[in-house]
């Protein structure tokens, strides 16, 4: 098994899951360059030029939540989700979706309209907008969050993860929330387990 990755990219929820599976895989460190992920013999791989790739045997996948999806099925033997035939285990994938399909939007927004693109292409209405969709998820969440331990119930699954991997970018481009204590004491105890420190790693 091999991942591509690039280092603080979406790739670092599959780097975190294969950790906390204790999965053997090989680690391919890119830099994030377009020389690098829109070669010839990358987009073999990714035809989207993006990471994270998972190559599997046969099995070659792009999409974070689709590979984090597919390791659970093939190697999770049950752990970091939900029987699926229990109750919680809507719940499960309504957080694991959440993460990437609702939540990343507005952190991708607000990283794209304050550093990545040219200034002259930056739309301060944009970024504005995308702060407010991140503190008002960050409540929704909160809220959650005073319930139960986890997203799911009191037990780490991989919802955490791919929620987890947004608020790691929160904390790095500084826009993590400073009134919602529940859900920084969360990723607080994220933040402690040894696979986000190894998929973290620069």
């Amino acid at each position: 098994m091999k991942l591509y990755h690039v280092a603080r990219t979406r790739s670092v929820r599959v780097r975190w899951l294969l950790e906390e599976l204790g999965v053997d895989y090989e680690l391919e460190t890119m830099p994030f360059d377009p020389k690098a992920l829109q070669s010839v013999d990358y987009l073999e791989l990714s035809p989207l030029g993006k990471v994270p790739v998972l190559v599997d045997g046969a099995t070659t996948l792009f999409e974070s939540v689709a590979i984090i999806q597919y390791l659970l099925l093939h190697y999770g033997d049950g752990a970091l989700e939900p029987d699926s035939q229990a109750p919680e285990y809507g719940v499960f994938l309504q957080w694991l979706h959440f993460g990437e399909a609702t939540l990343m939007g507005a952190m991708a927004n607000i990283v794209q309209h304050s550093y990545h693109l040219p200034e002259e292409e930056r739309d301060p209405r944009t970024l504005a907008r995308a702060k407010r969709q991140l503190n008002h998820y960050s409540h929704v969440l909160e809220e959650e969050l005073g319930k139960h331990e986890y997203l799911v119930g009191d037990e780490f699954t991989a919802a955490d993860i791919v929620v987890g991997y947004v608020f790691y970018l929160a904390k790095l481009f500084k826009v993590f929330p400073d009134d919602c204590p529940k859900l920084k004491a969360w990723f607080d105890k994220l933040k402690a387990r040894p696979a986000f420190q190894t998929a973290t790693e620069v």
